[in-house]
């Protein structure tokens, strides 16, 4: 190894570079792996979630108690069958708006349908099929409005229900909403 004052020879200089893009690649990865890892647990969390409320539908509504924090109200005074919740936030930090329940007409105080907005998860569709490789897509968007979704479900599970996934027709790559319900129906 030749050192020459005041500067460096070639090999060294070469071998100095070589050092920092190995460091800045290292330092990308870990933080590429640390993103990835963060985003994982965010969607291990919402499919739990999701599951539970799966299972509460066709069940007695008091099982949401035991899932949903805060309580839920009358979407509508008059309407006992439509009720709401608050918005809150899961483990993982995703966050849960606009979740509306509603109780079958049929079967006083039995969970009917559940759906709610996702917020802040930057969940892909990729996402949701390696969990779920058995997508079905039941619902393409016209073109008439923004709000309308790419709507994909899970297979049905022994009674029927299954979770539905809302890709919005505006930004069909994130996850918008979900549903809950049995889809025999």
């Amino acid at each position: 190894m030749k050192i020459i004052t005041g500067k460096c020879t070639m090999t060294i200089c070469k071998v100095k570079h070589l050092i920092k893009i190995i460091v800045m690649a290292l330092t990308l990865f870990s933080s590429f792996y640390s993103c990835a890892e963060e985003n994982n647990m965010k969607v291990q969390s919402l499919w739990h979630f999701a599951t539970q409320l799966k299972n509460t539908v066709g069940q007695d509504a008091e099982k949401l108690d035991a899932i949903i924090p805060g309580r839920f109200v009358r979407e509508d005074p008059s309407i006992a069958e439509r009720l709401k919740a608050e918005p809150f936030t899961i483990d993982g930090g995703i966050e849960i708006r606009n979740m509306k329940v509603r109780l079958d007409l049929h079967n006083p105080g039995k969970v009917y349908i559940i759906s709610y907005d996702v917020a802040n998860a930057n969940i892909l569709l990729e996402d949701v099929r390696k969990t779920y490789p058995q997508l079905k897509l039941i619902d393409v968007p016209h073109g008439h409005s923004e709000d309308e979704t790419f709507s994909w479900i899970t297979p049905l599970d022994e009674r029927g229900n299954a979770i539905g996934f809302g890709f919005p027709y505006a930004q069909p790559s994130y996850l918008k909403n979900m549903t809950l319900r049995n889809f025999q129906d």
